[in-house]
């Protein structure tokens, strides 16, 4: 048993680029494994945008931390050394996994609809704080103006928000989206009402790929601009200035 367990930890644990590909080729080829797997290549796919896939280990041996977190489930830890083939050195950080078995269990008949995804996070702040430089300054950025980049049509355009995302958080804004696959242009006006968010960059399937141009709107002062996105962060840069109320910029 023991050196079964040592040639799982050898074969199938390490980076996701050499991990998934043993796993599929060793694991039986049944429906919920392939699901699996799907979803964890799906996962590396998207961290690989926020280029922070080099990151992930792949742990074949762990257990989840707690009995509801089903499908995927994750740990954080600080390396004190750039070594990918170990954790075993690091500061456990935060733990987490998905628990929609838990909510399934919980849902009851009379909802209406069915019962909701759900990720969740324990942070250990302490460590957090231990492992903190002392020079350490957060960055302050509350009197910025947040911004929701949203799709129109294309199937949601998940990586290219995702992109787009990366991108404005590289130049200091505060910017989100909805997290959800393929959301109605209804469903993110709704969310920006919801979490008091005015500017929008909109992304269309057409625009982006044939004239690679957003369009910026702000549902408070009713302003609506196509700009290149080469262009998008010196045009929002401009607009927060005036705080969108510079009529001029919309022309």
């Amino acid at each position: 048993m023991v050196n079964r367990l040592q040639t799982v930890a050898l074969r199938f644990c390490g980076s996701a680029d050499q991990a998934l590909p043993r796993l599929r080729g060793a694991l039986p080829s049944d429906k919920r494994t392939f699901k699996a797997l799907d979803e964890m290549s799906e996962l590396v796919s998207f961290l690989r945008i926020w280029r922070i896939d080099k990151n992930l280990y792949i742990d074949a041996l762990m257990p989840p931390t707690e009995s509801y977190h089903r499908d995927l489930f994750f740990q954080v830890y600080l390396r004190k050394e750039n070594n990918p083939g170990s954790l075993s050195e690091g500061a456990l950080l935060a733990v987490g996994g998905r628990y929609d078995y838990l909510l399934h269990q919980l849902w009851s008949s009379d909802y209406k609809g069915n019962p909701p995804s759900g990720v969740g996070t324990s942070l250990a702040l302490e460590t957090i704080i231990q492992n903190c430089p002392a020079d350490f300054k957060p960055n302050r950025s509350e009197g910025s103006t947040n911004i929701l980049v949203c799709s129109r049509g294309g199937g949601g355009l998940l990586m290219e928000r995702m992109e787009l995302v990366s991108e404005l958080w590289e130049e200091n804004f505060k910017a989100e989206f909805v997290p959800t696959p393929d959301p109605s242009l209804t469903e993110q006006y709704e969310y920006a009402n919801e979490h008091g968010i005015k500017c929008l960059v909109i992304i269309t399937d057409t625009d982006f790929s044939l004239t690679d141009s957003v369009k910026v709107r702000h549902l408070e002062h009713k302003g609506e601009k196509n700009v290149q996105r080469k262009n998008l962060v010196k045009f929002l840069s401009d607009a927060m200035a005036t705080q969108f109320r510079n009529p001029s910029i919309w022309i």
